[in-house]
């Protein structure tokens, strides 16, 4: 209740400081893709240029042509089955040799 004749309509409320909104620069950046082609979009990375070595032209996810092409290659190259591979490849055993003869 408020003493006062007026009733409420004179007393402030207290408000909390509202910060402005901050300003976000906006640049210009051209991407360059890796078959040359580009685009330009707005970004707040203040670089103007940007060069991908990987996207959606040459990443096998995106392009299953790709995938298939370097398949053999690159399995041969890396990881445990390359190494695999690479240590075991002058074996050469036929099953006969595995299983030997169950003739006898």
């Amino acid at each position: 209740m408020s003493s006062s004749p007026y009733g409420r309509a004179h007393v402030w409320k207290h408000r909390d400081f509202k910060m402005p909104k901050p300003f976000v620069p906006q640049f210009p950046q051209r991407v360059v893709l890796s078959d040359g082609s580009s685009f330009v979009h707005y970004t707040t990375s203040p670089r103007s240029i940007f060069k991908t070595t990987r996207d959606t032209r040459n990443n096998p996810i995106w392009n299953a042509f790709v995938a298939t092409e370097g398949e053999d290659v690159e399995a041969k190259a890396s990881g445990r089955m390359g190494r695999f591979s690479r240590r075991f490849e002058g074996m050469d055993i036929s099953v006969d040799e595995v299983v030997g003869d169950t003739k006898e």
